[in-house]
């Protein structure tokens, strides 16, 4: 039912930076440039291919999520069930479209009429 589109581009946070997570009990908020992420399913952090940090709705990320901070985007991809968000310090953070059919995230930019709801 809500799967991840395969024209969702994410070419306007090429080279933009977070600076500041958005945390409530059930999603997590982030923004790269005017792209705006509100997450309510798994976001993994992994650096160089290996798991570092993992967030789930209704707990508080680890420290390690500051390591995305100021750091720019590179590069990004679109997979069946994920969304690969890469930074230039080698690190990923992956957008898990995965909550049995329900809603689960929502992607807005700015300066465009279109709410992505996956």
């Amino acid at each position: 039912m809500y799967q991840i589109p395969k024209k969702l581009d994410l070419s306007d946070s090429i080279g933009q930076c977070t600076t500041q997570l958005r945390i409530g009990p059930f999603d997590i908020q982030f923004s790269f440039g005017k792209v705006n992420f509100n997450i309510q399913s798994q976001v993994t952090l992994k650096s160089h291919g290996e798991t570092i940090a993992q967030w789930e709705e209704g707990t508080w990320p680890d420290a390690t999520f500051y390591e995305v901070f100021n750091v720019a985007m590179v590069d990004w991809q679109l997979q069946e069930n994920s969304i690969i968000l890469r930074l230039e310090n080698g690190m990923e953070m992956q957008l898990m479209a995965n909550n049995g059919g329900y809603e689960c995230m929502q992607i807005s930019i700015e300066g465009q009429d279109i709410l992505w709801v996956i």
